[in-house]
């Protein structure tokens, strides 16, 4: 996608690499961007997938609905959003493979990209997980959403997009994706998001070609933003939960992460799963796992030339491309302070609310049955009058008024903060509530319920009482027997064995059953009959180019007789392409053909040399255009006129 999704661009598989530098001491990389994997996965199925299949005439079948906005209404449905869940934005000229689709009228078809952001309640868990990218001159919609099973995103195609069409839904070709992709997921710009909606110039531009395009506050795409940051993590979190956490581990992680969501993000018991996942981590990963990078440049779309027009307004710089290479954001290593912290989070966040709040009602309905501890502190009222202000001090710590409880903290724990508040009894002297509002118990760090607070005062000072309910400790003892294979953690597989060993009934979960789900299609072609000038071409750009997308241009599909064809007709790009790895890196002024590697035998590595076959593909294809121009090529003449307006890859009508 332009900024997230599959931002596919023009791109060969990675070459053979040139000189290579010292993997000691390397970290390793948590998703390799030199191993794509699949196309269709050996397990489990896409949240898409799961959103948009029915049964027709007894068989299921993909439900697509005929225009974007009913698609994006449909996913909200099934995420069970009760208000809108999604942010949007859109990108006239951006950086996806159908950039140059809506050419020359880029502001009046902008790409759509589209982000999950929020939590349904509904049976498909799509916060941070779900990626739309749709441009509406190229009849695609892109799709990234995560897989439950497999643990993995994945990238998927509807193609033949149009009304009066039927759509076909197939899984992308992931050597083009993961080319852009290089974290295996969602990728998004850095701020200020130049090249959204968001940008007054770019809205402006937009609103004068239609005057329902409309200006966005940066928020918007702040929270795209922030959801790809969250699904960067995915990856790390489950190398970390299969590779580094035994049996005992994952028991202590599974508790951790309960204990967070159920206290709202206010803490965990660390130190059981703090040593665990460090031994752990430490003998798995000695020097450390880099985390991929979703972030790509911010990019001012408009930052060409007065004059220029047409394709050349899509021209994309070599360092702005997503295909450019990313060095780690960050590496994980044993040693840090955080690294629990970093785990733990990342688990509660593959659990959907809907299951926080399934738990968290269980524990209330049977809280009757659990021990109970009280902790009291002195007061001050601030006003002389506990429907005001108090301050209490002690045991226990707690700061409000009448409407709402500023903070509370048992000892030195994490405080829970602005707690809405329900009353039970008020009276002179007396004044008694429960946080979190009606319904729902505020819960420490520990995972206890918060059941009462009682304040009791005579004139200016007081008592504060504070009950807890130990009601935690029948789900600790529910999650320490389970068993927790070697497998990705899925909040379906999980929450099914919870609620087993809770005794609680059967409860259907979106997303690990395919049973009900047609067969996966991958975006193939038939192998292509290569003529004799494309087979040095095969290796090193095939995975990529001998594709069924005319995007990026599929040069090496078909017969012997169109290759030629496209061969020469792409022939300008590819030399210029290739050509650019002459070019220092910091003058280039597109990414170079076959792009620099990312990664040397699972280590971080960025490659700047070229491989040894790409002088002879260079020379190959200089050969082509000399014979059909009667010169030698000139790379500075090419380019004068700008790369977007080369000749095209592939013939018209191809």
């Amino acid at each position: 996608m332009a900024g997230m999704g599959c931002m596919f661009v023009i791109a060969c598989v990675m070459a053979e690499p040139g000189p290579v530098a010292s993997e000691e001491n390397l970290p390793q990389w948590a998703a390799d961007p030199g191993v794509p994997g699949s196309d269709i996965p050996a397990e489990g199925r896409s949240l898409f997938d799961h959103a948009f299949v029915r049964r027709v005439d007894g068989k299921p079948a993909y439900d697509i609905p005929s225009s974007f906005d009913a698609l994006v209404r449909r996913l909200e449905q099934r995420v069970g959003c009760k208000s809108s869940c999604n942010r949007r934005v859109l990108i006239p000229l951006g950086r996806s493979l159908q950039r140059t689709a809506a050419s020359p009228d880029f502001f009046a078809s902008p790409r759509v990209v589209v982000a999950i952001t929020g939590e349904g309640q509904g049976p498909v868990s799509g916060r941070d997980r779900i990626y739309l990218g749709y441009q509406p001159r190229a009849n695609v919609v892109e799709v990234i959403s995560y897989n439950e099973t497999a643990g993995r995103f994945e990238f998927q195609l509807v193609k033949n997009y149009r009304r009066g069409a039927t759509p076909q839904v197939v899984y992308a070709n992931r050597n083009v994706c993961i080319a852009c992709h290089q974290n295996h997921g969602p990728v998004f710009s850095r701020q200020v998001w130049d090249e959204t909606n968001a940008n007054p110039q770019v809205a402006a531009l937009l609103s004068q070609a239609n005057r329902l395009f409309q200006r966005i506050p940066v928020e918007i795409p702040n929270a795209i933003d922030d959801a790809t940051g969250r699904a960067n993590l995915i990856a790390v979190t489950q190398r970390m939960w299969i590779e580094a956490c035994d049996a005992k581990c994952r028991a202590a992680a599974l508790v951790a992460a309960l204990q967070y969501r159920l206290s709202g993000g206010k803490g965990f018991d660390r130190e059981p799963v703090a040593q665990a996942i460090a031994a752990g981590f430490r003998k798995r990963w000695p020097d450390g796992l880099a985390l991929p990078n979703p972030n790509i440049p911010n990019r001012n779309p408009l930052a060409f030339a007065a004059g220029t027009l047409g394709l050349a307004q899509a021209h994309v710089p070599a360092p702005l491309e997503a295909l450019a290479p990313r060095a780690p954001i960050e590496t994980w290593r044993a040693a840090d302070a955080g690294l629990a912290h970093r785990f733990v989070t990342g688990l509660a966040h593959l659990l959907a609310g809907s299951d926080v709040k399934e738990i968290d009602g269980h524990l209330n309905a049977a809280s009757a049955a659990a021990a109970s501890r009280q902790y009291r502190s002195a007061c001050t009222l601030l006003a002389g009058d506990a429907g005001t202000a108090y301050d209490c001090r002690g045991e226990v710590s707690l700061r409000g008024n009448a409407s709402a409880l500023d903070s509370i903290a048992i000892g030195n724990t994490t405080p829970l903060r602005n707690l809405a508040i329900s009353a039970i009894k008020r009276g002179p002297g007396t004044f008694e509530f429960q946080p979190g509002g009606a319904g729902h118990r505020a819960r420490l760090a520990n995972g206890n319920a918060i059941a009462r607070v009682a304040l009791h005062w005579h004139s200016a000072q007081g008592e504060a009482r504070v009950t807890v309910v130990e009601d935690f400790a029948k789900l600790r003892e529910a999650v320490v027997p389970l068993w927790l294979p070697d497998k990705p953690f899925s909040r379906t597989t999980v929450m099914a064995a919870l609620d087993a060993a809770l005794g609680l009934p059967v409860r259907v979960r979106c997303c690990d059953d395919t049973s009900a789900l047609p067969p996966a299609r991958a975006d193939a072609v038939p192998a292509p009959t290569l003529p004799a000038e494309a087979v040095a071409f095969q290796q090193p750009c095939g995975a990529c180019h001998a594709t069924a997308e005319p995007a990026p241009p599929n040069f090496l599909a078909g017969d012997a007789k169109r290759i030629r064809s496209s061969l020469a007709h792409c022939a300008p790009r590819m030399f210029v392409r290739l050509a650019m790895w002459d070019t220092k890196a910091d003058a280039r002024d597109k990414v170079p053909m076959p792009p620099p590697q990312a990664v040397r035998a699972g280590h971080p590595w960025m490659q700047d040399m070229p491989a040894d076959a790409i002088k002879p593909l260079r020379n190959a294809v200089a050969r082509w255009l000399r014979t059909e121009t009667g010169e030698a090529p000139d790379l500075a003449k090419m380019l004068s006129r700008g790369y977007e307006n080369l000749r095209p890859c592939l013939p018209a009508g191809a």
